[in-house]
């Protein structure tokens, strides 16, 4: 579905300063189309005058009524003969009000409300809804058209939206927040259940009608400050009993005064509370992943120290290849320890990974470069911790197997760690131009303990397979693993 920026460009190439105040109106647009218990719909000229046809930028459905378009009819045009009601507010620069037949018995009830930009009427605002005849309705339901009625002048006198402050708010409010009514000097007229209920639980248990909006334990200044701006404002208050509540501020203006407010009120205690929760749970993790790294450092130093005493090499080296296996698991924990979130991507990994395997075992003399290229994106803690530990092993076999037995052949040996990632897969590959696999090899039978590992993370831990590619004895070698990714990231939410 096309936004309403290309819309507005496709079919009149609006200037961008419009389009950001038609983008404006339909960030708060929602709480009009719940009180006026209508589908609102913005329909854009297709020229200035005389105007032919209309069409749709944009639509909200309310939250308080059933809506009268189940279809989604942005971007749709609508000749002007089609839209008498419309069409009439766009030509006279004022409201209008009327029924319009759709066909049988059925009618709508319309409001088409004049958007003015600077001075002049650039789109229209219609509320939509089924008429029902003069049905009784109840004081909230009489409150709340008549608060759209107060929003709807303002749009005729080009006074709403408000101005750019009002874009770089959060959450815009619905109806299902409490709503209070005030009036210029600070008193309540009118309280939703949902308000109301609120109030009770910050302490207030008198009527909430008739008091002050400040008796009532809500700031003042959310009020002072939208009637000074001419603007919304949210204001968040904490209460000693650690009670948060979001205040929501509209205005009411009439020729530039303020002549009341609607506040939207929100209890976010609940919320807040968890937000510390989180915020505790994940300085716990980040804690316990520092001490599982500083665990894992003693156990290579103690390594480090039996391997000292060992007489034999073959049991030397196994030690050494242990504490390489740890040391890259540490690497892993030690990145989540800094982290602020439960994820690291391979690449921030892979740095300090290669400085251990290149520590542990290339040769100062002919020194082999170990380039890492690309990247896989977030990845869970889990699937990063095994990772490491596949690609030290690969690193370790080129630099063992591909170049060691050779070294003296080798200027400019060189192995290649490309990382990369699409909507289907994870694919790393480790690539060297060493003396490449020996004739007969089987990676299904001709394989040490490190390859053993490898393999068997790959394919069982994280159900991806892993692919050898040679060019030929002296041509190096390349393994290529591939982890699609709906496999990778079920770990997440195991």
């Amino acid at each position: 579905m096309a936004s309403l920026e290309e819309l507005a460009k496709e079919n009149r190439n609006l200037e961008d300063d419009l389009i950001s105040y038609l983008q404006d109106l339909t960030r708060s647009w929602g709480l009009l189309a719940d009180l006026s218990f209508s589908d609102l719909l913005l329909y854009l000229p297709n020229k200035e005058s005389p105007v032919d046809s209309f069409v749709l930028l944009a639509h909200v459905r309310p939250t308080t009524s059933t809506t009268l378009y189940r279809a989604d009819l942005v971007g749709q045009k609508f000749e002007a003969q089609s839209r008498p009601l419309v069409s009439e507010a766009f030509l006279n620069a004022q409201i209008s009000n009327g029924k319009v037949s759709t066909g049988g018995d059925r009618e709508i009830s319309v409001m088409a409300v004049p958007v003015i930009w600077k001075g002049k009427t650039v789109a229209i605002l219609a509320s939509e809804k089924a008429f029902v005849g003069e049905t009784p309705r109840s004081e909230m339901e009489r409150t709340y058209l008549s608060i759209f009625d107060r929003f709807a002048a303002m749009f005729e006198r080009g006074e709403f939206p408000y101005g750019e402050e009002s874009r770089f708010q959060r959450r815009m409010p619905r109806l299902g927040d409490g709503l209070l009514l005030v009036n210029a000097d600070g008193q309540i007229e009118f309280a939703s259940p949902n308000a109301v209920s609120l109030l009770h639980r910050l302490g207030w248990h008198r009527p909430v009608v008739g008091s002050r909006f400040e008796e009532t334990g809500l700031s003042p200044k959310i009020l002072n400050e939208a009637f000074s701006l001419k603007s919304s404002v949210i204001d968040e208050l904490e209460r000693e009993d650690k009670a948060f509540v979001v205040s929501h501020c509209f205005p009411l203006l009439h020729s530039g005064k303020a002549t009341g407010a609607v506040v939207l009120v929100r209890d976010v205690t609940e919320l807040r509370r968890r937000d510390r929760q989180l915020i505790s749970k994940d300085a716990t993790i980040r804690e316990i992943h520092h001490r599982v790294k500083n665990n894992l450092q003693t156990i290579s130093s103690l390594l480090r120290i039996q391997g000292r005493r060992l007489d034999s090499d073959e049991a030397q080296m196994a030690l050494n290849e242990s504490v390489r296996r740890i040391g890259a698991i540490a690497i892993v924990h030690e990145t989540l320890a800094v982290s602020q979130e439960g994820e690291v991507t391979f690449g921030e990994v892979m740095r300090p990974l290669v400085e251990l395997v290149k520590e542990g075992l290339s040769s100062p003399v002919k020194p082999i470069s170990i380039e890492v290229s690309g990247d896989t994106g977030l990845l869970p803690s889990e699937v990063t911790t095994t990772l490491a530990v596949v690609v030290t092993e690969l690193l370790q076999n080129a630099l063992d197997h591909g170049f060691k037995a050779a070294l003296g052949e080798f200027e400019d040996g060189r192995v290649d760690v490309v990382l990369s990632k699409n909507e289907e897969a994870v694919m790393i590959e480790v690539s060297d131009n060493g003396v490449g696999l020996p004739e007969g090899f089987d990676i299904e039978n001709n394989v040490g303990l490190g390859l053993t590992i490898v393999k068997t993370f790959i394919q069982q831990e994280l159900e991806g397979s892993l692919n050898v590619v040679s060019n030929g004895t002296g041509k190096g070698v390349g393994f290529q693993i591939y982890l699609p990714s709906d496999k990778l990231f079920e770990k997440i939410d195991l």
